[in-house]
Parts: C-alpha cells; structure tokens; sequence
C-alpha cells in the first residue's frame, strides 16, 4: 500500500508533466497560427500633430541660428517636420521670419515650404516665396537658396522684384554679400526693367 508521500510524489510528477506538456502546446499553438495569418508590420498614428511615416512634428515652432560670421536667421514655422532622405535636414511648413548676412542687411521673407540644411548651412525656400530687404526692395519667386557659408542668395527660377525706382523681372537672381564691397544683386536670363518716372 501506498503512503500518503508516495501518493503526493506521483501527483506532483503528473502535474508537472500535464503542465510542460499543455505549455509546450500552447506555444506550438500560438507558433503556427502567428504564421499562418499574415501580418501588416506598419502602424497608424491619427491625431493633429503627428503624421503617417514621421519620426516627430513640431507645430508652431520658432527657429532661431546664428553663423560663426555674423549671419543670422530668426522664424516661425506652422510645422517642422524631419526629412526622409537626409536626418541633417527639417523641412518647415509656412516660414515666416528673416535671414541677415550682416548687422546691415536684412531680409523679412514667408513662403510655403523651406528645408534648412544643417551640414550645407543653407535654406532652400520653395513656393510662394516673399523677400523684403532692409531698403524696402520686394523680391517674388518659387524657389530660392540662402547659403549662409557664401552669403549667397540665389533664386534659380523666374524672379519678380519691385524697388523704390521700379520693377524687375528676371529668368535668375543672384544676392551677394561681401563686408568690403557691400550688397550684389545680379539678375539675368531675360531682364525686363520698368523704371518709374515722376
């Protein structure tokens, strides 16, 4: 006759047994059915400041750099957003601030997008862009590049600009900034020039 010890081993034996037998087919349960479904691996976040792909957003940002020469640029921006291609890249939606070269010289400018570049030190503008310099001259066009290395504006595409003596229209611009000569802009790729006459 068995005693009450022996009694309680053998239970003990079978329970561990029935429990390593049940996880073990739990696990080739859930094992063959995880692969036998397919699996959507990408994910949705729906809300008001983050969109589908994004590392961040930030809204209503205000971005503020000063260059080692003396430039400067100081703006808000709706959003900021990081690049796909480039992580030394934000793209920035609706800018609205200014850019100097110098304590001389500066540009109140908005447009639709802008991408600050933080290896090139450059801004590229793009759509609807809007550039007022510290003489009152208003500059439009779709596309422009401030490269704070050279002190360099340049506006690739068609250019629209209005002075105090007149207006302009241009295929390019270029805005140059040289602390011993002063400003440089040179238009060209089919000038038009209307001078105001009192």
């Amino acid at each position: 006759m068995a005693t009450d010890a022996t009694k309680y081993t053998r239970l003990v034996f079978w329970l561990k047994l029935t429990l390593g037998f049940s996880a073990g087919l739990l696990f080739l349960v859930i094992f063959v059915f995880s692969y036998s479904k397919k699996v959507d691996p990408s994910f949705k976040v729906v809300t008001k400041d983050v969109r589908i792909g994004l590392k961040y957003q930030a809204r209503d940002t205000h971005i503020t750099g000063n260059t080692s020469d003396g430039g400067t640029f100081d703006f808000h921006a709706k959003a900021l957003n990081p690049s796909h291609q480039n992580d030394k890249t934000i793209i920035l939606s609706k800018p609205l601030g200014k850019i100097s070269f110098s304590s001389e010289q500066r540009f109140n400018f908005s447009s639709d997008f802008a991408s600050l570049n933080l290896d090139e030190k450059n801004i590229f503008f793009n759509g609807n862009l809007s550039l007022k310099n510290s003489w009152g001259t208003l500059i439009r066009t779709e596309e422009l590049i401030a490269d704070f290395e050279r002190k360099l504006l340049i506006g690739p595409k068609t250019i629209s600009a209005k002075t105090a003596f007149g207006s302009l229209a241009s295929g390019k611009m270029e805005y140059r900034y040289n602390s011993d000569v002063g400003e440089e802009i040179f238009f060209t790729n089919g000038v038009k020039v209307e001078i105001f006459v009192d």
